[in-house]
């Protein structure tokens, strides 16, 4: 089911930060923690309404099989928008692993997030699930 259709990364007002600009807006912690530190930072915001950033490093999908190599990789993300922390919320999107290894991979990445930025400032949520297929976002069914 094609749900969104995003054909252009955003133009989010903040890109790649530790100290999220959300956050100290809303006056709250503002040192993001991620799940696995030692990747890079892949985060946006518009620096009151939302942040979003990669939660974890990406996984091969799916990762609890034993069917040996596959081609697709997950990436989580952990998104807030308001300025109620525990309303922080996650989501999961799968994609192509890009050939030419991890800076392509983190290439895609980072596009994926411009593009779910884009989809939270319009919408001021996210679905769970998605896969990226070229250009083209898919909300899954869960």
């Amino acid at each position: 089911m094609l749900i969104n259709h995003v054909l252009e990364s955003s133009q989010t007002e903040f890109r790649n930060f530790n100290v999220c600009p959300h956050c100290e807006w809303n006056g709250e912690e503002a040192l993001l923690c991620r799940l696995s530190e030692g990747l890079p930072m892949i985060s946006r915001s518009d620096g009151r309404n939302f942040h979003l950033l990669l939660a974890d490093r990406p996984l091969p999908y799916s990762a609890e099989r034993n069917e040996g190599r596959t081609q697709k990789t997950s990436a989580c993300f952990w998104y807030l928008y308001g300025a109620d922390r525990s309303a922080t919320k996650s989501l999961v999107v799968l994609f192509e692993c890009a050939t030419g290894g991890k800076a392509n991979i983190y290439r895609q990445i980072e596009f994926i997030a411009d593009v779910l930025a884009e989809e939270l400032a319009r919408h001021q949520s996210l679905a769970v699930f998605y896969n990226m297929q070229g250009e083209r976002i898919l909300e899954l069914a869960y």
